[in-house]
């Protein structure tokens, strides 16, 4: 079975405070996340510190290989639990069940279902196989700790803009908040009619 699993263990340097915990909308960030996950009814934990995250009544697990960033986390819900994982950063206040669960349906023989959007690669919103476990490790062992050069060495299903628009009709549905001009226009974009329902439709 596929398993959640939500980053919550960056160091939030940008932004200056832990901005899993900030406010948007009348939850936090991760909360936000943790929402968008839920009605796919499958196991959700947390990789990150348990004492700040243990409230919100989900398995948090401490990474295995600490200060690794992202790759890090992958490896560390990989090896807990010998499953699929759906890896989605705690600052990603937009998703929505239904693109998830296009996600998650789009399981197949590729090793990864990664989205790829203007930016690139959206590999901190993506379903990893258990196979990834060894390609993760061998990028651990060379220093090789980029998430998007990890990448490189999977076998990858992208979704390309034409499968993933239709689950982003404002153009926000791969906004990170890094830092806080991010975090302020997140929050007027909520201010804006019919945002605040957005992450129920689909």
């Amino acid at each position: 079975m596929i398993h959640i699993a939500v980053l919550a263990g960056g160091q939030s340097r940008r932004m200056g405070r832990d901005k899993a915990l900030l406010q948007l909308g009348g939850q936090t960030l991760i909360e936000r996340v943790i929402a968008a996950a839920h009605p796919l009814a499958y196991p959700c934990l947390i990789v990150g510190d348990p004492a700040a995250y243990g409230h919100l009544g989900l398995p948090v697990l401490p990474d295995r290989r600490p200060k690794l960033g992202p790759l890090g986390g992958l490896y560390t819900a990989l090896d807990a639990t010998a499953a699929p994982v759906l890896l989605l950063a705690c600052d990603l206040p937009f998703l929505t069940p239904g693109f998830l669960r296009h996600l998650t349906d789009r399981r197949g023989p590729h090793q990864a279902v990664v989205p790829y959007a203007a930016a690139g690669l959206q590999p901190l919103c993506a379903l990893y196989e258990p196979s990834c476990l060894a390609a993760v490790e061998s990028a651990i062992q060379a220093d090789q700790l980029g998430m998007r050069s990890l990448l490189h060495n999977l076998s990858l299903d992208l979704v390309r803009e034409k499968d993933w628009r239709p689950y982003d009709e404002r153009g926000l549905l791969f906004a990170n908040l890094n830092a806080p001009e991010e975090y302020e226009r997140a929050q007027a974009a909520l201010l804006k009619p019919g945002i605040h329902h957005a992450q129920h439709q689909q």
